[in-house]
């Protein structure tokens, strides 16, 4: 039988989040919120934020990296301040302090949010793309046909056979979803041919929002890899979400002991972000001056 949660579960590790760009821009406290997180996070992570143009890139960093280190603090029990991460030669994080945890993290960011997913071993990826109609003023043959390099010739006649343009750039952003989730749960990263990957879908699954479909396989380099689960749903009516997991998982898996089970993204904010958050790297006035910057920053425009 299949079931829902949103909240943490102590023994399983597996969890999907999402935090709204747009709902935080409208939070009165914003300013409040921002000043405090941008003091939560170490120096490393401050130049990455503030080095961004658009202040929409600013603030999905800085919930990317609020994810990670909530997350690891619920998981271990320890302090803010006692988490520490590295990254691998591609760019993926994971934690090196507290010691002696297993479980995987990932987030990213792209249209109005920042997804984050965990899991129980090691190997996860997530990705997150807003269903834009329209792309580069091209039509959606015309965009096909410039990615066509990283599709597969399946994947191809999929897109180029959908009925509508909207459906065909669904479709699109459907298989880009799941390639960029399958690589940054291997953390291979960017790699020179995407085309590799060869996604295969049910052509009787009904990809909108509500969904929650795990049907989807892939093959790379023409061989079928069967240790992979791919979650497919929607954040809302915009933006898909892919979620690339490993089928292995330990028996205090949820997905272990019911595979039917559905886990979808809960939104959360920056209450959520910062419970019990403390200082890493305090700033002058209390960053009241990173705050201008960051609302001196462009907004994007799509």
């Amino acid at each position: 039988m299949a079931s829902t949660r949103e909240n943490i579960n102590p023994k399983c590790k597996c969890n999907r989040f999402a935090f709204s760009l747009q709902k935080a821009f409208e939070d009165e406290h914003l300013e409040a919120y921002f000043r405090k997180a941008i003091q939560c996070v170490n120096q490393e992570d401050y130049d990455k934020i503030m080095a961004f143009r658009y202040k929409d890139d600013s603030l999905a960093c800085l919930a990317g990296r609020l994810f990670l280190r909530q997350i690891s603090k619920r998981f271990t029990d320890a302090q803010w301040h006692e988490i520490e991460f590295a990254r691998t030669e591609k760019g993926k994080p994971y934690l090196v302090k507290p010691e002696g945890h297993s479980f995987g993290l990932n987030v990213s960011h792209q249209g109005d949010y920042t997804v984050f997913a965990s899991s129980c071993s090691e190997k996860v990826g997530v990705d997150v793309m807003r269903l834009d109609i329209n792309r580069n003023n091209k039509s959606a043959d015309e965009y096909i046909n410039s990615m066509a390099r990283s599709a597969s010739a399946e994947e191809l006649k999929q897109m180029r056979g959908q009925a509508t343009e909207a459906m065909k750039m669904t479709m699109f952003y459907r298989y880009w979803c799941l390639k960029e989730a399958v690589l940054k749960a291997t953390g291979e990263g960017i790699v020179n041919d995407l085309s590799r990957y060869d996604f295969r879908i049910d052509p009787s699954d009904r990809f909108k929002p509500g969904c929650f479909l795990t049907s989807t396989t892939v093959l790379a380099d023409g061989k079928l890899q069967n240790q992979w689960t791919f979650e497919e749903s929607f954040v809302d009516s915009t933006h898909a979400i892919a979620v690339c997991r490993e089928k292995k998982l330990p028996k205090t898996c949820m997905f272990a002991e019911d595979p039917e089970s559905k886990l979808f993204f809960s939104k959360v904010g920056f209450d959520f972000l910062l419970n019990g958050a403390t200082v890493l790297n305090p700033l002058p006035n209390d960053a009241a001056t990173e705050y201008e910057n960051f609302q001196e920053k462009l907004r994007k425009t799509f």
